[in-house]
């Protein structure tokens, strides 16, 4: 039997900022040139990560300890990428944590304790201030975060990798100024995402716009923001993909669906909507004609702008799910400040690299020289 460690529920994060503002185009995959980083990590290229985001060079690191990922560890380095000198740095790091780990439950023992067909499982240091793995008294030991699909539903539950308790379920993402959230459950209705909802709530209301949220609105609350032209901003968190999201209940064990054809029909008198967040686990996967993106923007690429999600269900979007609270506060904080939708949203992308490169978790569509004003 392998032995067991127990961590203390501390946390070190610093965050060091060496410059300012950015400016931000393309983002590509970066090929190896490890020469900027070398000044500052001797020879841990290896261990970093590499890529081109708007005019930076991006190398980042998720800390892992024996084989488990220590949720919301992470060192980025930020460069220019002309002049090679840095940006910005930006290292969260615990230091309660040894240099080794042991667990005594595998994978397949823990995927054989879960409800449903498990769909996927990770090894995960959880964070005291996780979001996602909210459980309280936050676990000792690493746990094993199964993913399962319960009748069509995904659910997320833990397993201490130690003992074996069944420690609680997990905040899953959302699958397939105006700010809503959906149940995550059905069978019956219940739960949603509130600390995401909050958060665009809060940063719309600072951009003095200020913002209705709702937990499960009825179609004509949506309606009546759509048809409303002060109501530039909108914001959704909800089950769903490119063309329907799960907005509210119409009975305790029946989701009531929104359709781009709905969004269609009901904002074809009215402008395009300025912004938009499609928060839908899939919802920016498709941007095309019939797509949610689409119709927010009614098909213009001037002055409107769509963001959001692309597999963020899946596996390779599992990392990046864990930081998408902070990844849109970065977002909605540098549009705050003035910055255009693009740029704002390839600095939160440079800030938490693990939701870009080839994970691709998070999309872009529309005007990418839009800063504003939001109002329509």
């Amino acid at each position: 039997m392998k032995k067991a460690m127990l961590y203390p529920a501390l946390i070190a994060s610093i965050v060091l900022s060496l410059c300012g503002l950015l400016t931000c185009g393309t983002r590509d995959v970066f090929l190896p040139d490890c020469a900027p980083l070398e000044t500052y990590e001797p020879d841990a290229c290896a261990q970093y990560e590499e890529l081109e985001i708007g005019d930076n060079l991006v190398y980042w690191r998720q800390r892992m300890l024996g084989g488990a990922i220590v949720e919301k560890d992470f060192i980025v380095y930020q460069f220019d990428k002309i002049t090679k000198k840095l940006v910005s740095k930006i290292a969260q790091w615990r230091n309660d944590l040894p240099a080794d780990i042991f667990t005594v439950i595998t994978k397949e023992e823990a995927e054989s304790m879960v409800s449903g067909t498990p769909l996927f499982s990770n090894l995960y240091i959880i964070s005291p201030t996780s979001d996602v793995f909210p459980l309280n008294p936050t676990p000792k030991n690493p746990c094993w975060v199964v993913r399962t699909d319960v009748d069509g539903d995904q659910t997320t539950e833990i397993i201490d990798a130690v003992n074996g308790e069944h420690l609680g379920n997990g905040v899953s993402p959302p699958y397939a100024s105006f700010s809503l959230t959906g149940p995550q459950d059905k069978k019956p209705c219940k739960g949603s995402w509130d600390r995401w909802y909050q958060s665009a709530q809060y940063w719309f209301d600072a951009m003095n716009y200020p913002c209705e949220a709702v937990q499960w609105p009825a179609q004509d609350k949506i309606q009546s923001h759509l048809q409303n032209r002060s109501t530039g901003l909108f914001y959704e968190l909800a089950h769903g993909d490119s063309y329907s999201f799960y907005s509210g209940c119409t009975s305790k064990d029946k989701y009531e669906s929104t359709t781009a054809k709905d969004m269609r029909r009901l904002i074809s008198d009215y402008p395009e909507m300025r912004f938009a967040f499609i928060g839908s686990c899939e919802g920016m996967c498709k941007k095309g004609s019939g797509t949610f993106s689409n119709e927010f923007r009614k098909g213009s690429s001037s002055n409107t702008v769509t963001v959001g999600y692309c597999g963020m269900s899946e596996k390779h979007c599992s990392e990046c799910w864990t930081y998408s609270v902070y990844w849109q506060d970065v977002l909605f904080d540098y549009m705050h400040k003035g910055k255009t939708v693009k740029q704002a949203f390839d600095l939160a992308l440079a800030n938490y690299p693990m939701c870009a490169g080839s994970n691709n978790c998070m999309r872009f569509a529309g005007d990418e020289n839009f800063a504003g004003p939001y109002s329509r």
